[in-house]
């Protein structure tokens, strides 16, 4: 279970796996995907931050579900492309559609801020590893996750979530500082 960007290409569901990431690995060889869109933001922290998200079985493929409420696509792999450097675009092709509970929500500006801040970690995360990183990306994604943040904090009143955002927060930090981009008197902590 991981958090996964899908966009549509050429009427097909897609997504981009990152380089040296687990999930590009895996990438190479999975053939059937589960991709949930959860009514909250809560499995996602869950799946970057832990514990790990309960899951269910699917209906139609050997892949578990997200046990959230919301709109699940059981989907299997259709092609791969890789584009340099090193990242894997996987193309899925939907095999069962399945709502469960309130799939169907009104936005929310917590949700939209979330995913942002979990994009700016998981990325900050692949920046810490590589080296030499691109300081003007690791600066760039250390704003947007300060932005995030603040978003988070004004947008509700759900501690849980401030508590995630805040753990995310925290997380995105310590890696903008591993890359030697960012001096800690460049950043106040939540």
């Amino acid at each position: 279970m991981t958090p996964l960007g899908i966009y549509i290409s050429d009427d097909r569901l897609a997504a981009r796996l990152y380089p040296g990431t687990q999930l590009r690995e895996e990438g190479e060889t999975f053939y059937e995907a589960c991709i949930s869109f959860p009514v909250t933001p809560h499995p996602f922290y869950e799946a970057i931050l832990g514990p790990p998200p309960p899951l269910q079985p699917s209906k139609s493929l050997h892949v578990p579900c997200i046990a959230y409420p919301g709109i699940h696509v059981e989907a299997v792999v259709t092609a791969r492309h890789r584009v340099e450097p090193g990242f894997l675009i996987v193309y899925f092709d939907p095999v069962h559609v399945r709502i469960d509970g309130e799939a169907v929500h009104a936005y929310s500006r917590s949700y939209g801020c979330s995913i942002e801040l979990l994009i700016a970690l998981t990325r900050l995360r692949y920046w810490a590893r590589t080296r030499p990183p691109s300081c003007h990306t690791v600066r760039k994604l250390l704003h947007v996750a300060l932005d995030a943040y603040n978003c988070i904090v004004h947008a509700t009143w759900s501690s849980k979530l401030h508590s995630h955002a805040a753990k995310a927060l925290r997380e995105a930090v310590v890696r903008a500082y591993e890359t030697g981009c960012i001096a800690p008197s460049e950043v106040e902590e939540p």
